[in-house]
Order: C-alpha cells, then sequence, then structure tokens
C-alpha cells in the first residue's frame, strides 16, 4: 500500500512536472509572439514616420523656395526702381540718410 501511494505521489509529481513544463513552453511561445509582433509594429510605425518626414522636409523645401523667390522678385522690383530714380532724386535720399551714415565727432 505504501508502495502504491508513492508510486501514484511520483506519477502525480511527473504530471504536475510535466504540465508546467507545458504551460512554460505556451508563455515562451506567447513571449515570442508578442516580441514579433511588437518588433513588426515599430518597424511598421518608423516607415510611417519616416515617410512623414520626407513629406515635411519636401514641404519645407518647397515652402523655402517660394519664399527665396518671393525675396528675390522684391529685390529686383526695388533695384528697378533705385535705378529709375533721377541723380536728383538719390541725391535728396541720400542727404537725408546722411548723419545718420557718416560717424560722428566724439567729444
Amino acid at each position: 500500500m505504501e508502495r502504491d501511494l508513492l508510486s501514484k505521489v511520483l506519477d502525480t509529481e511527473r504530471e504536475i512536472q510535466s504540465k508546467i513544463e507545458s504551460e512554460k513552453k505556451r508563455y515562451e511561445e506567447k513571449i515570442e509572439k508578442a516580441g514579433k509582433e511588437a518588433e513588426e509594429r515599430v518597424l511598421q510605425e518608423e516607415a510611417v514616420l519616416r515617410e512623414q518626414l520626407e513629406k515635411s522636409v519636401c514641404k519645407a523645401e518647397e515652402i523655402a523656395k517660394e519664399k527665396a523667390a518671393d525675396i528675390l522678385e522684391a529685390a529686383g522690383r526695388r533695384a528697378e526702381y533705385l535705378r529709375s530714380l533721377s541723380d536728383e532724386a538719390l541725391q535728396r535720399i541720400v542727404m537725408k540718410y546722411i548723419d545718420s551714415i557718416l560717424p560722428r565727432d566724439a567729444p
């Protein structure tokens, strides 16, 4: 009877150990699967962010080119205006600002 009881205890222990190993393996597989899914999500998000960055850079370049073109156009108009001024008009403008251009005598 003691041997039967001991045999049953050992069988139960083996069964418990087998179930523990089975559960351990199942959870390791779940963890591995979750890790792979997380890695895939990270890669997908990275691809989305790279695409957004590329679009943002392109948009910034477009805006910068437009602003540069506007500045060049304004400078060209201003230069054309200054070319069209008579010598007398230019002289009046220079005389108006000459005090702020010339260095002042130090006391």
